[in-house]
């Protein structure tokens, strides 16, 4: 089994404590804040990357906040930037205490408005592709963004388990080594339940798919093989009611393949919002050209639709879609 990613790769990762309260009961539902999936973005951007981190790190006085990002340091990185570039006068050094609630509200999703995401991105030095992935992910929220995918599947493969949940928020990341071979897929996962009694999340996945682990919110169920399709069950800790939230994440271990892959597919069954997918190749295999795709099947056929898509200097592909419905997207790429 391959090691780990590191956890500077999950730069755009989900920062489940942000956004996930528990219950008494068991089950973690999700606050209902309109500014949600740009809050959760940007607390993990804070939170993991070392660049990002260390600026408010350095202004931590006292560590309320368990290691978590601090308010107070984030609104005085804030305040030093708006000094800086002269926004507001030195004179009034009351600005970082002033700027608490809405460095507040920003974090935990209450209201984010464009200014203040554009003071972060700057305060904090973010580079390009960290902060139009904010910027996406914000738009979105804000429903101004209306540039999803949708109807690219003509025949839906039968199910062995009709869908009973609405996704509303995936994070995934696949990783491929040296030996160009997929190696490992990471997921975070947010549904809502569409009605009561809603119990596992049906996980579809390649054949190739060696282990399977829940890492969190949830155990490994069954295995199902239908239609060429292969699955397993994620099941719940506990039963939703309709309208209830849950989050869980799953690791996947791909067996090597003496063909090495040149797409990643996922599929898009119902509605899937705010979809963030990232690819990342290691260094110095890297492909030459790279596409974002969208077919209208699992695994078979080719792509009906391709744009092509700019890969890192560190060997990466990201994707944000406000929206993927009744689809299949990711990447395809020639070595």
């Amino acid at each position: 089994m391959s090691a780990r990613p590191s956890s500077a790769i999950f730069s755009l990762w989900f920062n489940e404590c942000a956004v996930i309260r528990l219950l008494a009961g068991g089950a973690a539902l999700i606050k209902e804040n309109p500014f949600e999936a740009t809050s959760v973005l940007l607390t993990d951007l804070l939170d993991t990357q070392p660049r990002y981190r260390s600026r408010w790190r350095a202004r931590v006085q006292r560590d309320r906040a368990g290691g978590r990002v601090s308010i107070a340091a984030v609104a005085q990185v804030l305040a030093e930037h708006l000094w800086e570039s002269g926004e507001f006068p030195e004179s009034e050094q009351s600005l970082a205490r002033n700027l608490k609630d809405r460095v507040r509200r920003a974090l935990d999703g209450t209201m984010i408005t464009t200014e203040t995401l554009a003071w972060l991105i700057d305060a904090f030095r973010m580079d390009e592709r960290d902060a139009e992935c904010l910027r996406a992910t914000h738009e979105s929220d804000s429903g101004s963004r209306p540039d999803g995918i949708s109807d690219a599947v003509r025949e839906p493969r039968r199910m062995v388990k009709r869908q009973w949940h609405r996704t509303v928020t995936v994070f995934e990341r696949y990783f491929l080594d040296r030996d160009r071979q997929l190696t490992e897929r990471r997921t975070k996962h947010v549904i809502m339940a569409l009605e009561d009694g809603v119990d596992s999340y049906l996980f579809n996945h390649e054949s190739s798919v060696q282990a399977i682990e829940v890492l969190h919110g949830g155990t490994l169920g069954p295995e199902h093989r239908y239609d060429g399709l292969v699955s397993h069950e994620i099941v719940l800790p506990q039963t939703l009611k309709r309208g209830q939230r849950t989050s869980f994440e799953y690791r996947t271990v791909y067996r090597p393949d003496p063909h090495p892959p040149q797409e990643v597919r996922r599929p898009a069954r119902g509605r899937i919002e705010n979809f963030d997918m990232a690819v990342h190749f290691a260094p110095p295999r890297l492909p030459k050209r790279l596409w974002w795709a969208t077919w209208s099947d699992h695994h078979l056929g080719d792509p009906v639709q391709l744009e092509p898509a700019r890969m890192c200097d560190k060997g990466s592909a990201h994707r944000y879609v406000p929206f993927v419905e009744r689809s299949v997207v990711g990447f395809r790429w020639n070595w």
